[in-house]
């Protein structure tokens, strides 16, 4: 349980929120607690994000649930979780309301971050689901720029669910603050790219824009970490940086995964390696990872459920 949530939101355990039948708390975010609950009409069982905003600091996180709900349902891709509908109390309009419901499909999962790392035909399944969710997100225009195991759910029945898309944004924003998390975030979300004066005269920093490509290399250092749960040597530039774990010797700067653990496909080593690219135009695009993790799956087939 998460000391960062408004008592008001601390003590809703049971009874309703927005008219959904709360069933039981599932898990906290940043400023947000999450639930399942039921449609008393129709007995469908969702996730819903609540976020109460009680002064001016916290109501980025309210900006935050409406771009996950404006970006999110214009998305459609099956390894996406699916949004429903953004709820409201206290105002007519949804951008007015200071107490937000984000409903969500329900994925009774645990994210990857803390599941043991899957069969490694399984691991490249993922991963493909992954970027062919990234993928359809960037057909849209849009970026996720939070990938990590965090943010992967993945089933028992083997789907993969991409979820969290709070920091989610067009292609080409420059964001007004550093956002990420550390072990993942590229090189371009910590580099601050000019500073501003804001409304009220208050210098503002504005950093390099988030792209496709640092979805790239989010996801390069998401497979890094699910593959040898170290995080790579390429995300050493964020100023937390020093609270990361760093990797052994044999797993240093310009060492392929694939040298240190025989049963990680050379080709697979090498695609986490130019998705870590410093530079985003040394990139590749999301489309040929997507083709590179096709090749890779045809290669090494699924066995089936005992």
């Amino acid at each position: 349980m998460s000391d960062n949530i408004p008592a008001s939101q601390r003590r809703m355990a049971k009874g309703t929120l927005f008219g959904y039948r709360v069933r039981k708390h599932i898990g906290d975010g940043a400023w947000s607690r999450v639930y399942e609950v039921e449609d008393v009409k129709s007995h469908t069982a969702y996730a819903l994000k609540h976020v109460i905003s009680e002064g001016e600091k916290e109501d980025r996180y309210l900006d935050q649930l409406r771009a996950e709900w404006d970006i999110g349902s214009k998305l459609d891709h099956p390894a996406i979780r699916k949004l429903v509908a953004l709820e409201h109390q206290g105002a007519w309009l949804a951008r007015n309301a200071r107490d937000l419901g984000l409903v969500m499909e329900l994925v009774d999962a645990a994210p990857l971050s803390e599941q043991k790392r899957p069969p490694m035909p399984e691991c490249i399944k993922i991963f493909r689901d992954v970027a062919g969710a990234l993928s359809h997100m960037h057909s849209k225009g849009f970026v996720h720029a939070d990938m990590k195991p965090l943010n992967i759910l993945y089933t028992d029945d083997r789907r993969t669910k991409v979820i969290d898309l709070g920091q989610a944004a067009k292609s080409g924003t420059m964001k007004a603050r550093l956002q990420g998390s550390p072990g993942f975030i590229a090189p371009e979300q910590a580099t601050e790219a000019r500073s501003e004066k804001n409304a009220k005269g208050k210098d503002t920093k504005q950093y390099e824009p988030v792209t496709e490509l640092t979805d790239v290399f989010n996801f390069g250092a998401t497979m890094y970490w699910i593959l040898t749960r170290l995080h790579s040597p390429a995300t050493q530039h964020t100023p937390t940086a020093k609270t990361l774990v760093l990797p052994p010797e044999r797993l240093g700067p310009g060492t392929p995964i694939h040298q240190a653990d025989r049963s990680v496909p050379e080709q697979l080593s090498v695609l986490i390696q130019d998705s870590l690219e410093k530079l985003p135009t040394r990139r590749k695009p999301m489309s040929w990872v997507l083709s590179q993790l096709e090749e890779l799956a045809a290669q090494m087939p699924m066995p089936a459920h005992a």
